[in-house]
């Protein structure tokens, strides 16, 4: 035996135990997969059981990334990189089942979303969705749109929430999940709430009280946190009783919403409690953002606490808008400090006087209390004061930020609105274009501006709108003047005898370039739209009379074009 055989052998032993090494792998991935559902615990275990190195192909690697991040999430392991699943987006982006390219966008969106990056999530989940078929089983799409959801609640879109919900709740119940149905249920619910919808609300929180024996016990205690919730605007009375049943079926403080029932005890005027309740929702992992900062600044405030509450303020504008921070620079600490070293020095010199003489004392005692007394009022009258103006401050900046945020929404529909009309406007003017008829310098003009909002449209699909591009949208709805114009311009060269009868009838230039415009194929509802004039019926009128057209006869259109026709031979 030479060489060369010795070589082909060892190569076709290698090749073999590769194959089997990768059919043992697949065997392992195949078993994992089964369990992920009915017992994910398990499917995890057997995945880190597998040797990586037995990974060799590009097909099985994707496969073991891919099953692996979903064992994370189905046992509630949140994952924040990418890069344990880019495997799995490399491979499927050009190989594998629609599911396969559903589940790695959907998982790959879960990741992005535990990162905190709720835009990157988004898009990955809107991906997922156009991958939808029926080879996805319905409690996958579930999740889907569960987190969706989520994403938009984060953001405060109630609305789309709400939407996105109830696609979750309707696939959960196709497959017979009813758990997580009346989980989504629940989440539609709470919603409601949010939107300050009661009518609604209350036909969810009917759903879940007629499955409340179907419910587990942290469902059930969401839904007394909802009938807590909804008896805040209702009588004091209403709300101990809505608390008391709260706390009674909650037993375990780390499952108990204690911001809910921070709003329960100041409904009661109880906000010594609130703040006891505030402190809780803190210990148990809630964070310290806006809504904390607000609730526990209000709540000392309520307690006349205003050192803390002022501080407590200015820790909400810091998370507002940081730079904003610089206006609270008071030091109230050094206030409460001087106070207190001031009460200890006459405690002091009160002791001092004691000892000397009794009774001087406590006259003394008493005038030295009286003035500082006044002193502290004082000082408090003065601290109030201040905090009323720095809170104003803040409220007024808090509302200014509002109102920005409602001036770029509706600067960005009026964008899209103008966006749609520019589509429109390209339509009709592709179908005037196919008209033979039409003088060539029309055709020409029309041409032209085809060009240019074709330009527009493909430079706007591939970038976001931005506020210059709003400009030049509103300048290419300006020129919509300008190509009335050329129009006319158009006919006095092509059509002059045209031109000259109708100013010859006393015409508006308006009322001729209408003319000019029913000439080359529009209607009047169509010139209506384009010129954003509504009154194109009384235009209409007007030039009916001026021309003598008889109301109820020929056709201002086919009027017009007979009488081009005939100034033109």
């Amino acid at each position: 035996m030479n060489a060369r055989h010795i070589l082909y052998i060892l190569l076709l032993g290698f090749l073999l135990a590769s194959c089997v090494d990768t059919t043992e792998v697949e065997r392992y991935l195949d078993a994992a997969d089964v369990h992920l559902e009915d017992n994910p615990e398990m499917a995890l275990e057997t995945l880190e059981s597998i040797n990586r190195e037995m990974l060799t192909t590009r097909k099985v690697r994707a496969k073991f990334a891919l099953l692996y991040t979903m064992a994370l999430d189905k046992n509630y392991i949140d994952v924040a990189s990418d890069s344990i699943i880019a495997p799995a987006v490399k491979y499927y982006e050009n190989h594998g089942t629609a599911e396969d390219k559903f589940k790695t966008l959907y998982y790959t969106g879960r990741i992005y979303q535990n990162a905190g990056n709720v835009e990157a999530a988004m898009e990955k989940f809107v991906e997922a969705e156009h991958h939808i078929s029926n080879q996805i089983d319905n409690s996958t799409i579930a999740r889907l749109y569960k987190a969706k959801m989520v994403v938009y609640r984060d953001v405060f879109d109630y609305q789309a929430a709400v939407q996105q919900a109830m696609e979750a709740s309707r696939h959960f119940l196709s497959a017979k999940d009813t758990l997580r149905y009346l989980n989504a249920i629940n989440d539609i619910a709470v919603l409601y709430s949010q939107l300050g919808d009661k009518d609604s609300e209350k036909q969810y929180m009917d759903i879940l009280g007629s499955n409340i024996h179907l419910l587990n016990p942290f469902q059930i205690s969401t839904y007394y946190a909802i009938l807590l919730n909804h008896s805040l605007h209702l009588s004091r009375e209403d709300i101990q009783i809505a608390l008391d049943d709260y706390l009674l079926v909650t037993p375990d403080e780390s499952m108990i919403n204690w911001l809910c029932v921070t709003d329960a005890y100041v409904g009661l005027d109880n906000y010594q409690s609130a703040l006891e309740s505030l402190d809780k929702y803190v210990i148990y992992g809630g964070k310290r953002d806006l809504t904390y900062y607000w609730t526990a600044a209000t709540l000392h405030e309520k307690l006349e606490q205003y050192d803390k509450a002022l501080s407590l303020y200015k820790e909400y504008l810091h998370h507002t808008d940081s730079a904003t921070v610089a206006v609270f620079k008071s030091d109230t600490k050094f206030i409460e400090e001087r106070y207190n070293s001031e009460i200890k020095t006459l405690k002091q010199s009160l002791y001092i006087i004691i000892i000397t003489l009794i009774l001087l004392i406590i006259f003394l005692t008493l005038i030295i209390l009286s003035q500082k007394m006044k002193k502290v009022k004082e000082e408090k009258r003065i601290q109030k004061i201040k905090f009323d103006e720095e809170r104003r401050a803040i409220v007024g900046e808090k509302e200014q930020v509002e109102a920005q945020y409602v001036l770029l929404k509706e600067e960005k529909e009026e964008a899209e609105r103008m966006y749609s009309s520019l589509k429109a406007e390209i339509e009709q003017l592709k179908k005037i274009r196919k008209d033979k008829s039409i003088d060539k310098g029309i055709l020409a003009s029309i041409e032209q501006r085809l060009n240019v909002l074709n330009m527009f449209i493909l430079a706007e699909l591939s970038d976001s709108f931005e506020k210059i591009a709003y400009t030049e949208l509103g300048k290419l709805m300006e020129n919509r003047e300008d190509f009335l114009e050329s129009t006319k311009k158009t006919f006095m060269i092509s059509h002059p005898k045209f031109m000259t009868y109708l100013r010859k009838r006393n015409l508006t230039e308006w009322e001729v370039g209408c003319c000019c415009l029913y000439c080359i194929g529009f209607n009047g509802a169509e010139i209506s739209e384009y010129l954003n004039r509504k009154a194109i019926y009384n235009v209409n009128s007007t030039i009916r009379q001026k021309l003598d057209i008889p109301k109820g006869g020929t056709q201002i259109d086919v009027f017009l074009k007979q009488k081009m026709q005939e100034f033109h031979t």
